[in-house]
């Protein structure tokens, strides 16, 4: 049966753990996208500022998220995925690639392991500008291949997410953009790992970005599809909102009636993950649960859609 759910990026930790957990259950939400992110922020990644988050041991790190996962209990709340810090790879800083294959990725799969999140997310390296795209392709495949054993020993999964790249001014596709750039990442990796441990996450404001339509990537990439990263935006720029914020016409942006039939005629029985913090947090502070509720109820019709 189709879940709805959210990101905690903006609710955990900002609004307490207790309380964050509380705003999201009561909005109707069974299920959340993890955002272990919002403890190493891309911004910071790039920019070179890496915080001392990720450097404490793995055990003290665990006795922090078990809070998150009493609260979890407590609530009704479970993690259908988690997001972990990006981007893995930065161009020219080999020290900073280093540390976040090193040291963030294993501690992330640790982390979702303890957590019982059963998908992590993780951004491909993007190279295909500056290497081309079979360089790429090889160094992605060898570092994901390499993650193999660590997966299997904390029983998660891994879901690469379809990305857009900045090139010269101007909006291009990234890595898994294509679908079938995606379905050769998921296939080699399976094969690799002689089982099921890699999926697709397909986030609907990076496809929108690239002038695609989601309904025609799921509908390329099929089973192989595990996860989903719902917002929209106005074409030129990765805004985070709401479905439907722009119209509901067709014409108008994403098309999310196709979208849901697309879904049904794969047989996706996942979660609708709505990543809308950006559309969240544009409201006042005391608006924040009805607003969650609004998401929530947008998902709530996606799902009947799809279960029609």
């Amino acid at each position: 049966m189709v879940k709805v759910g959210v990101q905690t990026k903006g609710i955990l930790p900002e609004m307490g753990i207790e309380d964050g957990v509380a705003i999201i259950a009561r909005a109707g939400f069974e299920r959340v996208d993890f955002n272990l992110d919002t403890f190493l922020k891309n911004s910071d990644v790039y920019g070179g500022k890496i915080n001392k988050f990720f450097d404490a041991d793995i055990e003290d790190i665990l006795a922090y998220f078990g809070e998150y996962k009493k609260m979890f209990n407590k609530y009704g709340i479970k993690p259908s995925q988690m997001h972990a810090p990006y981007p893995m790879y930065v161009l020219g800083r080999d020290d900073i690639s280093q540390y976040m294959q090193n040291v963030v990725i294993p501690k992330s799969i640790q982390i979702a392991g303890f957590l019982e999140i059963p998908w992590v997310v993780m951004h491909p390296f993007k190279m295909q500008y500056k290497y081309g795209l079979e360089a790429e392709q090889a160094m992605n495949v060898q570092f994901f291949s390499s993650l193999i054993p660590e997966i299997k020993k904390h029983n998660v999964r891994i879901c690469v997410e379809n990305l857009y790249e900045s090139v010269g001014g101007r909006i291009t596709e990234g890595t898994c953009a294509d679908p079938d750039d995606a379905i050769f990442y998921v296939d080699m990796l399976n094969m690799m790992a002689g089982e099921e441990r890699f999926g697709i996450c397909l986030d609907t404001g990076h496809i929108q970005l690239v002038h695609r339509q989601p309904a025609d990537y799921i509908r390329k990439v099929g089973s192989r599809l595990k996860l989903l990263h719902m917002h929209e935006n106005d074409a030129y720029g990765d805004l985070h909102q709401m479905p439907y914020t722009f119209g509901s016409n067709p014409s108008c942006g994403t098309d999310w009636e196709n979208f849901a039939r697309a879904l049904a005629e794969i047989g996706f029985d996942g979660t609708l993950s709505f990543e809308t913090f950006p559309c969240m947090n544009s409201f006042p502070y005391g608006t924040r649960d009805e607003v969650l509720r609004t998401i929530h109820e947008v998902g709530a019709y996606i799902k009947g859609k799809i279960e029609a």
